[in-house]
């Protein structure tokens, strides 16, 4: 017997594995399932970056632009919020600037 039942989480009769994604992201984590995958993917890189480099201005900077790419995805298929881009947004264009400057 499963621990937990997650088929009634997909509304109607879609069925598929961006509905049920939808479907947890909306009623399980209350619309904050993009952003907690991008704060982890984006800390991830951050680390993986700056092992690889040893400079973090150029690891946040790779990292953030990268964040946004994903975080494009994510709005497209409306497990972002709009606010999430525009800030991932932001982000990215202040790390790039920040890494242009230090030449």
């Amino acid at each position: 017997m499963a621990l937990y039942n997650l088929t009634g989480i997909v509304a109607g009769n879609e069925t598929g594995l961006l509905t049920f994604v939808q479907g947890v992201n909306t009623n399980l984590l209350s619309g904050f399932m993009g952003a907690m995958f991008l704060i982890g993917l984006f800390i991830v890189m951050v680390t993986s970056f700056f092992l690889t480099t040893q400079d973090i201005g150029k690891s946040v900077a790779a990292a953030s632009f990268i964040s946004f790419i994903f975080a494009l995805t994510l709005t497209a298929l409306e497990l972002l919020s709009p606010l999430g881009l525009f800030i991932t947004l932001i982000a990215a264009g202040i790390g790039v600037a920040t890494s242009f400057s230090k030449t």
